[in-house]
């Protein structure tokens, strides 16, 4: 009962940010200098949160999960970028890319010399860690 408000209160704050909830003309630009996960997840607006329980829920864990796994990142290095958005760029030195998505969750896991691996669907703050540990060959507690 109580992780649902809380659930619900954060999905109210995504969705009471003008800036997150729409798109920007252009996709955001990141550009990658370490390890980086690029967390995003389709535009939503409010009547598209109310008519659907199911995309309610899931914008609702995916922001929830966010905030908790963001902090255990930063302290193992890795840099974690939230994206309200079906695209963003990617710099990485002189190479630039362009990532797209569909209906779901992504997360895209990014570093230099690497090949990207994406992870579609709701993931929780474990279930990142357990991806990054292996992605990045770090230890992460």
């Amino acid at each position: 009962m109580v992780m649902q408000v809380i659930r619900k209160i954060a999905l109210l704050a995504f969705l009471a940010i003008p800036a997150l909830a729409q798109p920007p003309a252009r996709p955001r630009l990141i550009v990658v200098h370490g390890p980086t996960i690029v967390a995003f997840f389709p535009p939503t607006t409010q009547a598209e949160a109310d008519s659907g329980e199911d995309d309610a829920e899931a914008l609702s864990d995916f922001n929830f999960y966010a905030h908790e796994v963001g902090p255990r990142l930063k302290q193992a290095g890795v840099r974690f970028v939230l994206i309200n958005g079906r695209s963003f760029r990617v710099r990485i030195g002189g190479r630039l890319s362009t990532a797209r998505i569909g209906n779901d969750a992504c997360y895209c896991f990014i570093a230099p010399g690497k090949r990207a691996h994406v992870e579609h669907g709701v993931m929780t703050d474990e279930d990142l860690v357990d991806v990054a540990r292996k992605y990045f060959g770090l230890k992460i507690p």
